[in-house]
């Protein structure tokens, strides 16, 4: 026979099936709960009697409330025995599960909210705990909707929006907000992005690019030596330079000797992927310098995907062998490289094995001057 515990388990699994149809204004009730175990009747009458008692004490049969037990003698032990478990109405079952008054705050958000946008029936209907778990939210989240619904491709910045709410907002409660603006202006948002700033037309700051001029000639200004732009910016530049340094970290980046013809880039990472649409660094010499780790290597098979022609420096063996401390890497995932040669490809393979790490920084600026100046690829 199913336990008390096992029946409130049973019973707050229907808890959302009583919120939606009071939502639909249908009439579940009587609910009937399977008791699914069968009474094991192989050790006497007693042992029958003890397996229904604690349902039997808490149940409306004795109580007044709750849950209904409904008997039926067994012929042969002439013992009553449970045959179904009912909550005759609505009241019965929240007093059950506890939740008489969070049904009631329930009742009132969703009458508040539905009353200024009904569209939101049928989201509620399908997500009817969306009320309950934005309880004390909703006059903030009703002005969100009721401007987009006004305005729903408003292109500002989020913390521009003329909305009376805090400026932070829209911003840490992007989940549901998606979700009610989903059901509300479908046909004004972009489907196809998860972005949410993207989805519903807001500006957004793009993520930036670093670059030194290592040839004050190339610099816009003589006393400009680094600069940020916005990535779209980048795609766009089409510097006058012939050799393009893209370095991973960014005390590396900064003190980077200076070059004839030659701008730097701070890589950042796997942040190597805003650099991808800048189709004019397929017109320079491009060179990546990285740590000598596994991220290091995954980054440069990242990056040469999109500039097949890009080369790696001071990420060999004999770099590695002169300047290792015997540091370890941190944790990875490991993956096949397909961009690698054949030479980074050998380094790699040892590199994950043992893990082992050479961080850009400990290489000296003069081993860096000299690897410039023996390398013919570089124009200077």
């Amino acid at each position: 026979m199913i336990s008390l515990s096992e029946l409130k388990s049973k019973a707050l699994r229907r808890y959302d099936t009583v919120l939606r149809g009071w939502l639909s204004a249908e009439n579940i009730f009587p609910m009937l709960i399977p008791a699914n175990k069968k009474i094991d009747k192989t050790k006497g009458w007693e042992y029958i009697s003890e397996q229904q008692k604690g349902l039997l004490l808490h149940s409306k049969n004795k109580t007044g409330q709750g849950y209904w037990l409904n008997f039926k003698e067994n012929k042969k032990t002439r013992q009553s025995e449970i045959t179904q478990i009912v909550f005759e109405n609505q009241q019965d079952f929240l007093i059950f599960i506890d939740k008489t008054e969070e049904f009631e705050i329930f009742k009132e958000d969703a009458i508040q909210v539905l009353t200024e946008i009904p569209a939101l029936r049928y989201l509620f209907i399908k997500l009817p705990q969306l009320i309950i778990q934005n309880h004390s939210k909703w006059p903030y989240l009703l002005l969100v909707c009721h401007y987009f619904i006004a305005n729903p491709q408003p292109n500002l910045y989020i913390r521009n929006l003329p909305i009376a709410v805090h400026t932070k907002f829209i911003e840490t409660n992007q989940i549901v907000i998606r979700q009610l603006l989903d059901c509300l202006i479908i046909e004004k948002i972009n489907e196809s992005e998860t972005d949410f700033y993207k989805r519903f037309t807001l500006q957004i700051e793009e993520p930036s690019i670093k670059i030194r001029f290592l040839d004050e000639s190339i610099s816009f200004h003589p006393s400009v030596s680094c600069i940020s732009l916005w990535s779209s910016e980048f795609n766009i530049l089409d510097l006058p330079c012939q050799n393009v340094f893209i370095i991973e970290n960014l005390a590396s980046f900064l003190s980077f000797p200076e070059q004839a013809n030659s701008i730097a880039i701070f890589g950042g990472g796997f942040g190597v992927s805003l650099l991808k649409n800048a189709s004019w660094l397929n017109e320079r010499k491009l060179f990546y310098w990285g740590d000598i780790d596994v991220h290091g290597f995954q980054i440069l098979s990242q990056i040469r995907s999109y500039f097949s022609k890009i080369q790696s420096m001071m990420m060999d063996e004999k770099t590695f062998l002169k300047y290792y401390q015997n540091q370890k890497g941190s944790s990875f995932i490991s993956s096949k490289l397909a961009f690698l040669t054949k030479e980074e490809s050998l380094l790699h393979q040892k590199i994950e094995a043992t893990n082992n790490r050479l961080e850009q920084e400990k290489i000296t600026i003069d081993y860096i001057l000299k690897f410039i100046s023996d390398f013919e690829e570089i124009s200077l």
